[in-house]
C-alpha cells in the first residue's frame, strides 16, 4: 500500500514541459547555494523563489517581446524546483510511516489540483502586471511546497 501511495504522490508533482530542457546545473547550484546560507542563518528559504526567474525577467523588461521572455524566465527554474520536489518526495518516503504518507498524499493531490487551476487564470491578467504568468505562478507555488517538503523529509528522516 505505502508503494501505491508514493506513486500517485510523485504522480502528482508537476510535470515539465516536454519541449524544455532538464533543470540547468548552474541555476541548480545557484539556488542549492541560497538554501544552504537560509539553512546556515535560520531562514525559510523563501528568499531563494526567483533567484533564476527574477533578474532574468529584469533583462527581458528591456526588450520588446518581454511578455514572452518572462514567461520563458519562469520556465527556466520551474524544472529545477520540480526536481527537488522528487527528491524531497523520496526523501521523505523513506522515513515516513504509512498514515503519514497516506496524509501526504491526499495533501499533494488538493495542491496539485490547486495549482492546476490557479495558475492558468495568471495567463488571463495583464500581463504587466504578473509577468511571468502561470509560469511564474507554478514556479512560486512549487517552490514554496518544496521549502515545506524537504523540512518535512528532514523530520522524519533526523532519528
Amino acid at each position: 500500500m505505502t508503494r501505491f501511495l508514493m506513486a500517485v504522490f510523485v504522480a502528482l508533482v508537476p510535470t515539465l514541459d516536454p519541449a524544455s530542457a532538464g533543470p540547468n546545473q548552474a541555476d541548480a547550484q545557484k539556488i542549492d547555494a541560497c538554501l544552504k546560507t537560509e539553512l546556515e542563518n535560520d531562514r525559510s528559504g523563501i528568499a531563494c523563489i526567483g533567484i533564476v526567474a527574477d533578474p532574468c525577467i529584469a533583462v527581458a523588461k528591456t526588450k520588446g517581446s518581454y511578455r514572452e521572455d518572462s514567461k520563458a524566465c519562469a520556465a527556466r527554474e520551474l524544472p529545477i524546483w520540480t526536481a527537488r520536489m522528487q527528491a524531497a518526495i523520496r526523501q521523505f518516503q523513506k522515513g515516513a510511516d504509512k498514515q503519514m504518507v497516506a496524509a501526504v498524499t491526499s495533501a499533494q493531490q488538493s495542491w496539485s489540483s490547486s495549482l492546476s487551476r490557479l495558475c492558468p487564470v495568471f495567463d488571463k491578467v495583464d500581463p504587466d502586471v504578473a509577468l511571468g504568468g502561470a509560469n511564474y505562478c507554478r514556479l512560486q507555488e512549487t517552490a514554496m511546497r518544496v521549502i515545506g517538503l524537504e523540512k518535512l523529509a528532514v523530520a522524519v528522516n533526523e532519528h
